[in-house]
């Protein structure tokens, strides 16, 4: 009985455990994300507008990223602009809310 409640407390934690990302891994999943969600939300042609995300300041918090973003955006190689932009992204980089 003991044998098994060990082999079960063992699974268990190895189950659980997440891998650990890091710095570098992080940055290009939310770098990603936000890419992704420019692209999906854009009132835009997305063949027409291009975005780059060039610089990414984030804080980690219990089970989101608080982003901050500077996005160059290009519409068709004539205007040119670049900004900061906000949001909040899931741990697991599939929801993004901009908060500006």
């Amino acid at each position: 009985m003991k044998k098994m409640l060990i082999l079960t407390m063992l699974l268990s934690g190895l189950l659980c455990c997440k891998r650990q990302l890091s710095k570098e891994e992080t940055v290009r999943e939310l770098k990603t994300a936000m890419q992704k969600y420019l692209m999906t939300t854009s009132k835009f042609d997305s063949t027409k507008i291009k975005f780059d995300i060039e610089d990414i300041n984030y804080f980690e918090d219990a089970q989101k990223y608080n982003c901050e973003f500077k996005v160059r955006m290009r519409l068709n190689n004539s205007i040119d602009t670049t900004g900061m932009m906000a949001a909040t992204i899931s741990k697991d980089f599939t929801t993004v809310k901009r908060r500006f």
